[in-house]
């Protein structure tokens, strides 16, 4: 439970909490200077238009005014006939949700429910009262989205978090190097087993946890300048899922031979060349090699040498996986990604 509470505090933006408090008094404010009944809809449409990052509070607050055009629409044919009841709400709201959920509008469907009751409270839908519903919107939704801009937005630490993971990988790949050199299970292999399941739950939540980071960072940055980085970030998960089965594979074997030396070198030239810009092509030619010395070796003697060879070799086409996929993923980055987005 304490980690819990420790994972939603660091993810209180402060930044937001002043934008809802402040915004929604600024247009409570503005709407009765301007002599609006139900001026206190201001502050709540406001409270509904902000969203954690600025390209969703510009969405929704387009996507309101269009709910607000189907909420006339079917308060006239619904709520106007059966003179403003609250069966007639009912059934305004039955539809109304329905199509706002069929539009995906879910955001929406609050402030506009909360206009339609303006028509029921007054008990009609005289050009006035939808003019005041207007201004209501507009005021609660204007000062949201000029609160969002102005309002500076926490920066998350995207170098910080591809520095970590970087790291954190580079541990991984020079722990699986000692087990190949050294794959007899022991009490002291059965601690590292453990440790090692711990450090791939850890960076897997990391993962997930910088991926909704670096998604919110280019929410608020309209040019969406954090495509590169949540792209970045997913690339090292589908590695970090490799390195997993690898992980699986190496328990299980309990021999080393001659041949799994060379291999053990090659994860530590991969730990030690690991980096964002490294693009794999030299590592992809050396393990080439190594493919061509596992084929030309002699067959195994024993079943034991044939398990654990056959174990090792879905080991070894594991790793040119992990390091297709970042030569994939560096082939596709545009001319400037690798420093423009940190």
């Amino acid at each position: 439970m304490t980690t819990n509470r420790k994972k939603r505090s660091r993810r209180l933006n402060p930044f937001i909490i002043l934008e809802i408090a402040l915004g929604a008094t600024i247009s409570i404010l503005l709407a009765e200077l301007l002599g609006l009944q139900f001026a206190s809809s201001a502050g709540i449409t406001t409270l509904l238009t902000i969203q954690n990052s600025r390209d969703l509070t510009l969405k929704t607050t387009l996507q309101r005014y269009g709910a607000f055009v189907l909420m006339l629409a079917l308060s006239f044919a619904l709520m106007q006939p059966l003179r403003f009841t609250v069966i007639s709400f009912g059934l305004f709201l039955l539809f109304f949700v329905g199509l706002c959920l069929l539009f995906e509008w879910q955001a929406v469907i609050a402030s506009n429910a909360v206009l339609a009751t303006h028509f029921l409270a007054v008990g009609h839908m005289q050009p006035a009262i939808i003019i005041n519903a207007l201004f209501i919107l507009t005021i609660g939704a204007g000062v949201g989205v000029v609160l969002n801009l102005v309002i500076p937005h926490q920066r998350r630490p995207l170098a910080h978090y591809r520095d970590r993971v970087e790291e954190a990988l580079r541990d991984i790949l020079r722990v699986m190097a000692d087990r190949i050199q050294s794959p007899a299970a022991d009490a002291e292999k059965d601690r590292e087993n453990a440790r090692m399941r711990e450090a791939f739950q850890q960076l897997e939540d990391r993962l997930d946890r910088y991926q909704d980071a670096a998604a919110e960072e280019g929410g608020n940055r309209f040019e969406g300048r954090a495509a590169y980085p949540v792209r970045y970030f997913q690339m090292r998960t589908q590695q970090l899922v490799l390195l997993q089965r690898i992980w699986d594979n190496l328990e299980r074997i309990k021999e080393g031979y001659d041949m799994h030396q060379r291999l053990a070198q090659f994860f530590l030239a991969t730990s030690e060349t690991f980096s964002e810009r490294n693009n794999a092509v030299g590592l992809i030619s050396l393990h080439q090699g190594l493919e061509t010395l596992y084929r030309e070796a002699p067959l195994p003697a024993t079943r034991p040498e044939f398990e654990d060879r056959a174990l090792m070799y879905a080991v070894l086409m594991d790793i040119k996986s992990f390091l297709l996929i970042k030569r994939d993923f560096i082939a596709g980055v545009a001319p400037g990604d690798l420093t423009r987005y940190w």
